[in-house]
């Protein structure tokens, strides 16, 4: 068991997590628990060897999910996290709260373009970048105009032309 482990498996057995959050929705259970863990010897390692200076504080999260009534955790997932802040600066709490808002930005840009526009599975790879920056300005303006889901926007510019440009216009990217 290397010393990483140890801190989490101290004599084999797991120690309580730091902190744990619970959610219910969507027809599923989900159980967050996070360990924090003092960065120690970590620190001057990733310093040194990296160059990656700052280390404090580390852990993993562990997320669980289990459909509404079943008796068992249908997925699990564990995840290693490291931060600059220190013990002073953040509590479990805070840490668990800004692990969980990393994923907005996964949750709100790459999923949307991956089920709305199927980005995975397009093969233009020479231009893919310039297509990207393209979806993403489509995405802010039909969020920025209220439309409630991103196919709405498509529809209703599908639909009335003019409106694709009065849109354009209203957000400065034509004359």
């Amino acid at each position: 068991m290397t010393g990483w482990s140890r801190r989490f498996f101290p004599q084999g057995r797991e120690r309580p997590p730091d902190d744990v959050q619970w959610d219910k929705g969507h027809g599923r259970v989900e159980c967050r628990e996070l360990w924090v863990v003092d960065g120690g010897e970590m620190t001057a390692y990733l310093g040194e060897e990296l160059h990656w200076p700052g280390l404090h504080l580390c852990g993993r999260i562990r997320r669980s999910r289990r459909t509404i009534g079943a008796r068992t955790w249908e997925e699990q997932q564990t995840h290693t996290w490291v931060t600059s802040l220190s013990r002073e600066r953040a509590t479990a709490e805070e840490i668990a709260r800004a692990l969980r808002g990393h994923w907005t930005v996964e949750n709100g840009v790459f999923r949307v373009r991956d089920v709305s526009y199927d980005e995975d599975r397009l093969h233009g790879r020479k231009i893919a970048s310039a297509l990207s920056s393209l979806r993403n300005i489509a995405i802010n303006i039909f969020r920025q105009s209220r439309y409630p889901f991103i196919p709405d926007g498509w529809r209703d510019v599908a639909s009335q032309p003019d409106h694709g440009i009065q849109l354009l216009r209203a957000f400065g990217l034509i004359l």
